[in-house]
């Protein structure tokens, strides 16, 4: 009797889920590739891109489409958190039972192998850019009228980052995701911004440029963390954002004394 050829899916063994899952942490926990985590965050692996994606610009802009996005669709604050932090233990048992779960083919681990790459993204980008013709002259991050912008998250930041830091001193067991959590109470737009920025709030933390700025008051030290992530908005570096928010506030000084 002749044999009907299956039309099912070839079964992908578990052992080829685990180097699945070994390898995508990998992309996940290297600090190059920030911008998978927050890609990850905002739901991004619900998007399998295609393989002539790669050698267009679509991927790219779809990734920059899905980083624009106001919200992180992440619930969970231990996923979250482990994704912030680059915990394997808690990444890699995770990510082989996800893809298991959604019975993940071959084919679609390779592609988000593929699209975890932060050279399958420079591949595409450039071709996206290369679609436009711009004049010469680097455009301004943030133009010098736009400082006092900057200030106003500066300064809805400062005291949201206050407590985040009261707490942190006192030994407290909870995760800066559970604190921001707890303080959105009081200072909800704050919080809810440093929660969608959580990994360069921890990277801020964790400057020790930012930290000899200010070494003894908590309040001066919420102070330089504010001006340091007023610039998240305009893809500022810590230094650069700082001594922008400073201008600003030298600025309103001077207005407010005439």
């Amino acid at each position: 009797m002749e044999k009907r050829q299956s039309n099912l899916k070839p079964k992908v063994s578990e052992a080829e889920y685990q180097r699945f899952a070994e390898q995508f942490v990998e992309l996940i926990v290297d600090p190059k590739q920030a911008w998978l985590v927050e890609f990850i965050a905002k739901g991004g692996l619900s998007y399998i891109p295609k393989e002539e994606e790669f050698e267009s610009g679509k991927f790219a802009l779809t990734v920059l489409n899905w980083l624009g996005r106001e919200e992180t669709e992440l619930v969970q604050v231990e996923i979250l958190e482990a994704l912030t932090t680059g915990d394997r233990e808690f990444l890699l048992p995770h990510t082989k039972q996800w893809a298991m779960d959604t019975n993940l083919t071959d084919e679609q681990m390779r592609m988000y192998l593929e699209m975890g790459k932060s050279s399958s993204l420079r591949q595409s980008y450039k071709k996206l850019n290369s679609r436009f013709k711009f004049h010469r002259g680097a455009i301004p991050k943030l133009a010098s009228g736009q400082y006092h912008k900057a200030l106003g998250r500066a300064e809805q930041l400062r005291p949201a980052i206050e407590k985040v830091l009261i707490e942190l001193a006192s030994a407290t067991a909870h995760t800066l995701p559970e604190i921001l959590e707890y303080c959105k109470k009081d200072q909800r737009e704050a919080c809810e911004f440093l929660l969608l920025h959580l990994q360069r709030f921890q990277q801020a933390l964790n400057d020790k440029r930012l930290t000899n700025r200010a070494k003894k008051r908590i309040s001066a030290r919420a102070r330089v963390l504010a001006d340091a992530m007023a610039g998240t908005d305009h893809k500022l570096a810590f230094s650069t954002s700082v001594e922008r928010v400073r201008e600003a506030r030298r600025f309103a000084r001077r207005q407010n004394s005439l």
